[in-house]
């Protein structure tokens, strides 16, 4: 029987052999000295192994291993309730500021949305430049003038979408720092 191993032995003992296994197992144990052998070393291995006293612990180490598995595969424990609160007063807080002054700033600089695009244009415009001189500069010292000329020309909807998504990862970044090993 050339597959004949330890594993079909174990497995007869146990009498988990389909009938067509166990035949052509007890027929190879039939004809081959060596494989009876294995077969008495399995037997008295188990008989010794079935021969051995039950000790029991001394101590139940049970509930400390489920804990030590518990801990380990936890995932992330949600924030306290206190965090939450922080979190809200924080929120409410630059609400509450933001609602302060924005009234004042209507009354200064007249309607917002021509303050802001006035004010974003002119970030906009000078760091252009700048990125323009840049590109100079380095297509100099490269000697390269047909290097790609950078543009940001964003709608003011667009640097509203940048700031808040700036404000969602300061709140992401809150929760972060919380968050306990």
């Amino acid at each position: 029987m050339k597959d004949f191993n330890d594993d079909l032995l174990q497995e007869y003992l146990d009498g988990t052999l389909d009938d067509e296994t166990r035949q052509r197992v007890e027929a190879h144990l039939a004809s081959s000295p060596e494989a009876r052998a294995q077969l008495a070393e399995l037997e008295a291995l188990f008989a010794s192994l079935e021969a051995l006293p039950e000790l029991t612990l001394s101590t139940d180490l049970s509930a400390a291993v489920v804990t030590k598995i518990e801990r380990e595969t936890a995932v992330a424990r949600p924030l306290p309730r206190w965090l939450w609160g922080l979190l809200l007063g924080q929120v409410l807080a630059a609400a509450l500021l933001l609602s302060s002054v924005w009234a004042s700033l209507l009354d200064r600089l007249g309607t917002s949305q021509a303050f802001a695009t006035d004010w974003l244009a002119t970030v906009q415009l000078s760091f252009l430049t700048w990125m323009s001189e840049f590109w100079v500069g380095i297509t100099a010292v490269w000697q390269q003038p047909n290097l790609p000329n950078l543009t940001f020309d964003l709608p003011a909807a667009q640097w509203a979408l940048l700031f808040g998504l700036a404000l969602v990862v300061w709140l992401a970044g809150n929760r972060l720092m919380f968050v306990h090993d």
